[in-house]
């Protein structure tokens, strides 16, 4: 039970609340206490050089007001204060601010830090709560009012004698510390005794005293804290001399609410981090703030228009991750994964592009306003695009921006993390930088990507060579063939494939001829950014189904392939996109493969047989399909297409007449020698380039041609014989007639021929199996 371990917080009465009807008009005074509250709550803070790049990058953004550190803490913090002064570091329209506790000694030795500055900001601060008061200091509250009135009296001392000496400029920033949890009558009267103390405040906005009360620890919700924020700017006298600025924690998640509400009721400057880093659950997030008041159309006078640089250096400087889902910073935030919602945007930016040119014609504003997205992310640097698979990591940028600038590729953002990990796991085995040449260089290895200029590897296990891509429309669908030659691991092999694109017709044929099924989860096509090239990038992303778990095989690079399950980026480059696409699977392949056998299955004998029946008219028997198996192994293995094996079929197997023939039936006459005495035969023929003639005796001529064979290809037995109209022949009725004969000592051998007279068709193809016998394929 709770509510017997832990008291609500109570609640403020304040009956007159006008916070709730303002709104924010302007945006605040912005303070980034990244170097200091930030870097404090690190497990491994920033060495001075992460925070002099983080520093630059804060004035870059445009911080006019930024908190550098706590000097007294440490020498490391002492020294790099004054290596910001003596280098020379700091604008000289920012103000630093550095903190220091109520404590002379720290005091002294934090003015000690900041001689010669032109402009500081000392944050003096001391706890007032209950808690503090009675459990840590053992004080009362006049006590704790004589600590802090003391104290800021040694700080206008220090600065009015550092004025004086170097003409540095002061303000004081008192910071009620667990002001959330403090009596609010009693911090009234606290800070009053302090603005007494201090005794410097003007109504110019420079000399005005500030006050920095934070939700030290979140304890209550938003609307309470705009309440004691209201509370305190009712109740302090002069309040045109005085600057309330807040700077709340994230313990209850709703830091960015109660900063806003707290600036409703009446702050002028917010303190917090970029992307919320601080102790524990963080300190309020600035970017956040400052793009929520961006997206209402007021300036927030910060700039994240690259937002992706600011990114890479807070995550290279803090060793932080930006979580995916984080406000405009994360990866996803821009991302719809529905189908639903992406058809919403697509719609969305088409309706705007008519509705921005009718504005342009009429003078009026071009609004934005789209479904799921609340701000352009052209404002951030960024685009709409689908990511599959994100994880937020630092640098990413970076090396997208030399692949982009060196390569001429605009990578899309899941390709960017994909080979941010490659490039990262080479750094960290050679534990040096890697140079633009040797990414170029990874980045054409890891692809199997034929870059100009990319120092040569060991080539792919998996290659295409010639292919062509036909684009036709059957039954009203769109039909798309492949037709090409592959080499896997040395050994060539035709390919052919039908698909509703050309992507999927060629992994149709890969699956035909290597049972590896390989679906395309997405692909993105992008054109050269070399004016010169007419290249086009396509990038693939390809997941193996079906796939049945396998022992890892590890390649030469050392990196295991990824679990089947998972989608792995390729990439292709042509002038042709549908070309680009197959080439950019081929990759995906070799990746996915790594160091697994491909199975290469025997010729493609269904193909040849359809090329063979439909433009060849040959309805090849099932007894001949072995040898048409054989045919197709042999053309696989020298890289033939099917087209090209089925004609070498029909010029090995088939008879033909001609200047070119080598084997051939010239001419023959049939003579009956007597009743039941068979039939006297003569031929004129060409056998293996050779004319002869021919003569025998027999039951039929078939066994007469076999007969006055002998002497020249040895005794021949017919194993087999088929006949078959010659369905689609052009004129008359033709036979085809396929024979297998038998020689002495010989391998079984076939031959085919076609003839309107069916005698002829059978003594055709008994020759051309004569000349064949023993002869291998």
């Amino acid at each position: 039970e709770p509510s017997a371990k832990y008291a609500p917080y109570t609640p403020l009465d304040l009956p007159d609340r006008i916070w709730p009807k303002r709104r924010i008009e302007r945006h605040p005074v912005w303070l980034s206490t990244d170097l200091r509250d930030g870097n404090q709550a690190l497990a491994r803070p920033m060495t001075s050089e992460q925070k002099r790049t983080l520093f630059r990058h804060l004035v870059h953004c445009g911080f006019k007001e930024i908190e550098v550190a706590y000097p007294s803490a440490s020498e490391t913090e002492f020294e790099f204060v004054r290596s910001l002064i003596d280098g020379g570091e700091i604008p000289e329209d920012v103000w630093i601010q550095v903190m220091t506790p109520a404590r002379a000694e720290l005091i002294h030795r934090t003015f000690e830090a900041i001689t010669g500055a032109r402009k500081v900001i000392v944050s003096l601060f001391n706890a007032t709560a209950p808690c503090f008061r009675e459990v840590v200091f053992g004080k009362s509250k006049e006590e704790i009012i004589e600590l802090a009135t003391t104290h800021t009296r040694i700080v206008r001392e220090l600065a009015e004698e550092h004025r004086d000496r170097y003409g540095s400029k002061f303000r004081l920033v008192y910071g009620v510390e667990a002001f959330s949890q403090t009596e609010p009558e009693y911090v009234i009267e606290i800070c009053t005794a302090v603005k007494e103390a201090w005794g410097l405040a003007g109504k110019e906005f420079e000399d005005r005293i500030m006050y920095n009360l934070p939700s030290t620890v979140e304890i209550a919700p938003p609307n309470h804290y705009a309440d004691q924020i209201e509370y305190f700017c009712k109740h302090m006298e002069n309040r045109d001399e005085i600057v309330v600025s807040l700077h709340t924690h994230n313990d209850r998640g709703t830091a960015v609410a109660a900063t806003e509400l707290g600036l409703m009721a009446g702050a002028d400057r917010v303190e917090g981090c970029l992307f919320g880093n601080g102790e524990r659950s963080g300190n309020v997030d600035l970017v956040t703030l400052a793009l929520n008041l961006y997206t209402q159309g007021i300036p927030c006078g910060l700039d994240f228009s690259n937002i992706q640089e600011t990114i890479d250096i807070v995550t290279q400087c803090t060793s932080l991750p930006i979580h995916p889902r984080h406000p405009y910073a994360g990866e996803l935030v821009f991302t719809a994964f529905s189908g639903s919602h992406q058809d919403a945007i697509k719609k969305g930016f088409e309706a705007q592009t008519v509705r921005h040119a009718h504005a342009a014609v009429h003078g009026l504003p071009q609004r934005w306003s789209m479904p799921y997205l609340p701000l352009d992310p052209a404002d951030l640097g960024r685009t709409y695009e689908a990511v599959i698979r994100v994880n937020s990591q630092s640098g990413k940028g970076g090396l997208a921006y030399i692949v982009r600038t060196r390569l001429h590729i605009d990578l899309p953002r899941a390709v960017q993390q994909e080979f941010y990990r490659v490039v990262q796991r080479s750094v960290d085995r050679g534990a040096r930088e890697m140079t633009a040449d040797e990414i170029k260089a990874a980045f054409a290895e890891y692809y199997h990507l034929p870059l100009a200029g990319a120092e040569a590897h060991a080539p792919p296990r998996v290659q295409l060579s010639k292919f062509t891509l036909v684009q036709t429309v059957r039954d009203g669908r769109a039909l798309a063939t492949f037709q090409g030659r592959m080499t896997a691991d040395g050994q060539a092999f035709s390919l052919r494939g039908e698909g509703a694109s050309p992507l999927a017709a060629f992994l149709a044929a890969i699956e035909s001829r290597t049972h590896l099924r390989f679906a395309a989860v997405e692909t993105q096509e992008r054109a050269s950014l070399d004016p010169a090239s007419d290249a086009i990038f396509a990038f693939v992303l390809l997941a193996e189904t079906g796939a049945a778990p396998a022992a890892v095989h590890v390649n030469g690079s050392g990196d295991a392939p990824a679990p089947a399950h998972i989608p792995t980026w390729g990439v292709g480059m042509d002038a042709d996109s549908s070309r680009a696409l197959v080439r950019g699977a081929v990759s995906a392949m070799n990746k996915r493969l790594a160091g697994r056998p491909v199975a290469i299955v025997s010729g493609d004998t269904k193909e040849v047989l359809r090329i063979l029946q439909d433009e060849h008219a040959l309805p090849v028997p099932r007894a001949m399909h072995a040898t048409l198996a054989d045919v197709c192994a042999a053309g696989d293995a020298e890289g033939l297409a099917p087209a090209q094996v089925a004609a070498r079929f029909v010029e090995r197997f088939c008879h033909a007449r001609g200047d070119t023939r080598t084997t051939a039936l010239e001419g023959f006459e049939v003579a009956h020698v007597g009743a039941g005495a068979g039939v006297r035969f003569r031929a004129d023929v060409v056998l293996r380039g050779v004319e002869r003639k021919v003569e025998g005796t027999g039951s039929d001529a078939l066994r007469c041609l076999l007969a006055g064979l002998e002497g020249v290809v040895g005794g021949a037995e017919m194993r087999a014989i088929e006949i078959a109209p010659r369905i689609g022949a052009t004129k008359g009725r033709q036979h085809a007639a396929f024979v297998q004969l038998e020689s002495d000592g010989q391998e079984a051998a076939w031959g085919v021929g076609v003839d309107d007279d069916l005698t002829t068709a059978t003594l055709q193809a008994a020759l051309v199996a004569a000349a064949n016998g023993g002869h291998r394929l």
